[in-house]
Formats: C-alpha cells, sequence, structure tokens
C-alpha cells in the first residue's frame, strides 16, 4: 500500500517526469541546477567530488553541462551505472582507505567543490537516523579540512531536527561563509535543505 502510494506519487511529480524526459537517473539532478544558478557553482578547470553520487542525476548534470576540462570524480557505498568520464569509486566513504583512493584519484589535488546528496539508509528510528546522519556528514566536513582548497566550495545536504544546530556551528567555524539554501525541487513536505560552505577557515594536512 505505502509503495503503491510512493509511485501515484511520483507519477504526478513534475520534476520526476522531467527528469524521465531529459534522461536524468533522478529528479535530484533540478536541485544541483538550482543551486548551480543561483552561485555560479561549475566553472572550467576545476576538480568535483560527488559524494553519495548513486544513482547519477548529480553527476549526469555536470557532465551534461560539459564544462571544458572538468575533473569530476564520484563515489557512494552503493553501485552506479557507469557514466562516461566519470571515475566512481564504490566504497563506504567515512573509511580512510576509501578516502585516500578518492585522493588519489584525483592525483592527490585538492578539489575546488564538493558535493554532498548522501541519505543513508533509514532504521526507522528517527532519534538514531538523525544521529546516524550528522555522524556521516560530520565526517565530509572534516574531510573537507584537507580535501577542499581554501576558497573552495561544499555543498551538502542536511536535515532541520536533531543535530542540526550542532552541525551549523561546526560549518560555521570551519568556512568562513556559510548558507542555506532549499530548492524548489525539494518535496514541500521533506526537511532537507542545503548548506552552501565557501572559503575554508584552515586546512589541515593529511
Amino acid at each position: 500500500m505505502a509503495k503503491e502510494h510512493w509511485r501515484q506519487k511520483q507519477s504526478l511529480d513534475k520534476y520526476f517526469l522531467e527528469s524521465k524526459a531529459k534522461g536524468f537517473r533522478s529528479r535530484s539532478a533540478f536541485k544541483l541546477e538550482e543551486i548551480d544558478k543561483k552561485i555560479n557553482l561549475f566553472k572550467s578547470n576545476v576538480s568535483v567530488l560527488d559524494l553519495g553520487s548513486t544513482p547519477g542525476g548529480w553527476s549526469q548534470y555536470i557532465t551534461k553541462k560539459n564544462h571544458k576540462r572538468l575533473n569530476l570524480i564520484a563515489n557512494d557505498i552503493n553501485f552506479m551505472e557507469n557514466i562516461n568520464g566519470v571515475p566512481f569509486i564504490q566504497g563506504d566513504f567515512t573509511k580512510k582507505n576509501i578516502q585516500n583512493l578518492i585522493l588519489a584519484k584525483n592525483n592527490d589535488n585538492k578539489f575546488n567543490i564538493i558535493l554532498s546528496d548522501i541519505s543513508p539508509n533509514k532504521t526507522g528510528n528517527k532519534v538514531t537516523d538523525q544521529y546516524i546522519f550528522y555522524d556521516l556528514v560530520t565526517s565530509i566536513l572534516e574531510f573537507s579540512k584537507i580535501a577542499l582548497i581554501n576558497d573552495g566550495k561544499i555543498i551538502i545536504k542536511v536535515f532541520h531536527g536533531l543535530g542540526f544546530e550542532d552541525f551549523t556551528r561546526d560549518c560555521r567555524e570551519t568556512f568562513e561563509t556559510v548558507k542555506f539554501f532549499k530548492p524548489n525541487a525539494c518535496r514541500k513536505d521533506s526537511k532537507e535543505t542545503y548548506m552552501i560552505g565557501q572559503n575554508i577557515r584552515y586546512n589541515s594536512k593529511k
């Protein structure tokens, strides 16, 4: 019954229908498009890390914009079907060996942009789910301290609720500029929004 209700909602969702028409693997591509239009995210000669990339909507959007010499690396714990020109590293991002593989794939250079649209599998317990989620995005924030250039940008999906205020404080301690933006493509009943951080206050050594 719940699955049938979800399918019915999808069939009426304009972003879902548009994603199918334009060949995107997920409606989330339109969220990234809105963020890009708002802050002029992608330029030529930049390196981008797409975390939580599966099924590939964000990576598709970036490659379809086809910026010259843009270097894109994708990572997810789940398998992602191949996207031409996009190296994919499957594995748990929180593991040091996976982080090292990501850095090595970027020739040990720092990224201009780190993106995260990660949503971990839910346990059914809202409190537990929030703790798991914010542990995960905090690890992304920590990784940015060694993997992002000084004037780089980071976009992380976050959810209002338990852990949000603490994470916001950590972001403001890490970046000079922190803003939040909820694209129109987000479902109206969703508590998700996107943290946009820029100009890291310091970089840690690996």
